[in-house]
């Protein structure tokens, strides 16, 4: 079985360095979104609905004059986010945020991004580096448009898409990187034919293949370094602040008894565990889950709503898991049961196997569910294909054995036997069973062996 909450959204720099304990919590809140290339995902001045979290893409902060000329500011890929002013207070953007290459990224309301923050205390300060390193960039920028060559700056263009993409293929036209450096069109075709010649790039219609990037690392400006290493040292720093966060945080599980600590070092385990668990109260209710539970029941962990858990299974195995329930309260219960969860809007019908037992006080039944239904289809598929082999048998003709006059031995089709029985009757064949034949039957060649 395979889960979408993840990995996926923590190729992100900020969202992998959040604690999987809290990650947890955010990842209900986590959308996958496309993104094409230009396409305007923020208008300054305008309020934001939602904060991105770059994982494939790359973005721009734009500014513009009164004029339409534009100028780019600054870089986001997946070491950051698009949404900072959501950080620093402010509910919308000074400057306009344009995808420069199409990717992916992952959305999550503005206003829950907002509440994590408080709650999240490594969040907050991974966005904080962030919004750091983005005023490092931009301030940067500044120097390098006023003192660098056109071929420089489009090194560092090139550089920060290859190493935020991880890969050696721009999808990108001359028209957009001008538009983001700010100059003409013409200057970008010369400078990337100086790059082609060099055999650090080569340019194709709507694209640009990196053959060698220590070889752009040597043309780019200082900019790029300074921006990159600054951006390591404040990322380095979020992290061990996290780690310290962490480390206090079980010291204090620690003081509070050995089982609390115990809890505390699984809990990462029991949230991303690829089988589901659910506890119910005595009433057959869902009151808890772990991250793969919600996806099998294709509920909000953030929402729940004491809902029954028959409530989510097919009319046909409700009774069946009632019984298995109840079971299980009595503290009998020694068997599994296999039930079918019912389709959703979001993955077809699923057939779970369904382990149980009592916690010590009897009042929630803990459940283990583990999605057997590719195992079922294979046995299904098993099972159909014995039956036909069992029906090939029972129909298809087979051969019979008989001994002439000269005690030679022939084969002959049982139906090609049966419409010919006259002719086998004026040939005074006889009739013998295969095992009664001698052992080294199999090994006669010569005129003692006949096949018909």
């Amino acid at each position: 079985m395979s889960y979408p909450m993840v990995e996926g959204a923590r190729r992100n720099r900020i969202l992998a360095a959040v604690p999987l304990s809290h990650y947890a919590r955010l990842s209900e809140h986590l959308k996958p979104v496309d993104l094409a290339a230009g396409q305007v995902i923020c208008e300054a001045g305008e309020s934001l609905d939602f904060v991105y979290f770059p994982t494939t893409c790359t973005t721009s902060l734009v500014s513009h004059t009164a004029d339409g000329d534009s100028s780019e500011l600054a870089m986001t890929g997946r070491d950051g986010m698009v949404g900072v002013s959501l950080v620093l207070g402010s509910d919308s953007m000074n400057h306009r945020a344009v995808v420069q290459c199409a990717g992916q990224a992952f959305r999550m309301p503005a206003d829950v991004f907002q509440r994590e923050m408080g709650r999240c205390r490594e969040l907050q300060q991974l966005a904080l580096c962030y919004v750091q390193s983005l005023i490092t960039q931009m301030a940067q920028s500044i120097v390098c448009i006023g003192h660098h060559s056109v071929s420089e700056r489009l090194c560092y263009w090139l550089l920060f898409n290859r190493d935020a993409l991880s890969t050696d293929q721009l999808k990108v036209t001359h028209e957009t990187i001008a538009n983001m450096l700010g100059v003409r069109r013409e200057s970008i075709t010369q400078a990337l034919g100086k790059l082609q010649s060099a055999g650090l790039v080569s340019s194709g219609r709507g694209k640009i293949q990196i053959l060698n990037r220590d070889g752009l690392s040597d043309s780019v400006c200082e900019c790029f370094s300074l921006v990159s290493v600054e951006n390591q040292r404040l990322y380095e720093a979020a992290l061990r602040s996290s780690q310290a966060g962490e480390d206090e945080g079980m010291e204090v599980v620690e003081h509070a008894g050995p089982d609390d600590a115990l809890l505390h070092k699984y809990q990462d385990a029991y949230d991303f565990a690829p089988v589901g668990f659910v506890s119910l109260d005595k009433q057959g209710r869902v009151l808890q889950t772990n991250l793969a539970g919600a996806i099998m029941l294709d509920i909000q962990r953030s929402h729940r709503t004491l809902s029954p858990l028959v409530d989510f299974i097919e009319p046909s195995d409700q009774g069946v898991f009632l019984d298995f329930h109840q079971e299980v309260l009595s503290g009998k219960c020694r068997r599994y049961c296999e039930v079918t969860l019912r389709a959703t809007a979001h993955r077809s019908a699923m057939v779970v196997r369904v382990d149980a037992t009592l916690d010590d006080l009897g009042d929630e039944c803990r459940l283990v569910l583990i999605d057997v239904t590719e195992e079922k289809k294979i046995a299904a598929q098993a099972l159909a294909m014995e039956r036909q082999q069992q029906e090939l048998l029972a129909t298809q003709p087979y051969m019979l054995w008989f001994k002439d006059s000269q005690g030679r031995l022939i084969s002959a089709n049982a139906s090609l036997v049966q419409d010919w029985r006259h002719l086998a009757q004026d040939a005074a064949l006889e009739k013998i069973d295969f095992q009664n034949m001698p052992m080294q039957f199999s090994h006669q060649t010569g005129p003692g062996f006949a096949a018909g």
